[in-house]
């Protein structure tokens, strides 16, 4: 086994734990359904606006489509990992609040079995989970109150298998099997009055299911442009959960407590499809999918969920021609993207919303043939009006696809 093998073994290993726990949002929203869920991509991908699902992985994977790692180079190892470090303003009609979140991001490594067959293993978050919301009651028939304080945490963690497959040359197939994991945690601090005592209820989730999806790309050419359209579905599937509810006094000795299986954590059918341009050094990307969250009922939310729908559009180029006595900048890929969502959650008359706009860059490492992506991405999400929440972001990303020629056989004379 080779020493790029050998480390990149060891990292996943090391850092798998921590992976799990990552959490990266500090979103009031994130209350609803199973968390704010994230997007797919690494770090080619994020400097693209999050776009990619016709692009084959070439030196860089691309998680967005499992069909895509059919495209690798059958001689190398792709190691992934990235960072992810998110400023943010939180604001409604009465107050606002800042801060920084930061955290390893995902972790993957792909290779080929055979020149038509590749597969992909990694780790990445599926959803996070992260508020804290503050809300004043009322005893019925009465005027007194008292205070609940709702604070949330953890997320859904991701890790996949894929496998894909190339036939005739133009078309593959892929299929993502993952595994999710993590816990959905809610605390709920009460506030007591003269007539309700102060304790604290815990919710927790305890997630442990398969999810499946699949994907397709096709590539043709038309005079000097390559050409690929990619498809993506995962089927609505229903998640399985223990339930725990623990209530403490105000010495958090246990008052109650009780467990059960539930699968009312369903995750809708979803759709993706993409189109991908590549001419000589540059490459464009446009991507919709659509999740039908209007099927899903959670039964112990009252909120009616909407279809959501994502537009993301992306952009690449090498201006010069990649040469070893360029200076350093003349090598780089300059990269740009914008994304538009309609979320899932809807309030009244009014469906939230997401905006973004990024700038990147992929860096050469280790003689071209290793890139470090670096993308900054600014955006908006959500809506003060009716007494609703806007969150304004800026969120840096740093990917590292480390390649290695692994496979090549030593010629004796």
């Amino acid at each position: 086994m080779n020493r790029f093998l050998t480390i990149s073994i060891l990292f996943l290993f090391l850092i798998s734990p921590f992976c799990g726990k990552a959490q990266n949002t500090v979103s009031p929203y994130s209350i609803f359904g199973p968390g704010e869920i994230r997007n797919g991509g690494f770090g080619a991908n994020l400097g693209m606006g999050g776009s990619g699902i016709a692009l084959e992985s070439t030196n860089s994977l691309n998680a967005l489509n499992p069909a895509s790692y059919a495209g690798m180079d059958s001689l190398k190892l792709i190691f992934e990992f990235g960072l992810q470090g998110k400023g943010y303003n939180i604001s409604n009609s009465n107050q606002s609040i800042s801060g920084f979140e930061a955290n390893l991001a995902y972790f993957a490594l792909g290779f080929k079995y055979t020149p038509w067959m590749a597969g992909s293993f990694g780790m990445m978050p599926f959803s996070t989970v992260g508020y804290s919301i503050n809300r004043t009651n009322y005893i019925e028939g009465t005027n007194e109150q008292y205070i609940s304080q709702y604070v949330g945490s953890g997320g859904i963690t991701r890790f996949y298998f894929a496998n894909a497959i190339k036939l005739l040359k133009k078309l593959s197939l892929g299929v993502n099997t993952s595994y999710l994991f993590g816990p959905l945690i809610q605390e709920e601090y009460i506030t007591g009055s003269t007539m309700v005592p102060s304790m604290m209820i815990e919710r927790k989730d305890f997630l442990r299911s398969f999810y499946f999806d699949f994907g397709l790309q096709y590539q043709f050419i038309s005079g000097r442009t390559d050409y690929s359209l990619g498809l993506t579905y995962a089927p609505e599937q229903s998640l399985s959960s223990k339930h725990i509810v623990t209530a403490y006094d105000s010495d958090y000795s246990t008052i109650q407590a009780q467990q059960y299986k539930t699968e009312y954590l369903v995750i809708p059918q979803i759709f993706g499809a993409g189109i991908g341009v590549t001419r000589e050094r540059m490459s464009l990307a446009f991507d919709y999918t659509f999740q039908q969250w209007s099927n899903v009922d959670y039964p112990i939310q009252a909120e009616e969920f909407a279809d959501s729908h994502r537009f993301s559009a992306g952009f690449e180029v090498n201006p010069w021609e990649r040469r070893a006595i360029n200076p350093g900048y003349k090598n780089w890929t300059y990269r740009m993207g914008f994304s538009h969502e309609s979320s899932y959650l809807k309030f009244g008359n009014t469906t939230l919303g997401s905006n973004a706009l990024t700038l990147g860059a992929g860096i050469p490492l280790y003689g071209a043939i290793s890139n470090m992506d670096i993308s900054l991405t600014g955006g908006t999400y959500g809506s003060t009006s009716g007494h609703l929440t806007k969150e304004k972001y800026l969120i840096l990303n740093i990917g590292f696809s480390l390649n290695e020629m692994a496979f090549l056989k030593r010629v004796i004379d």
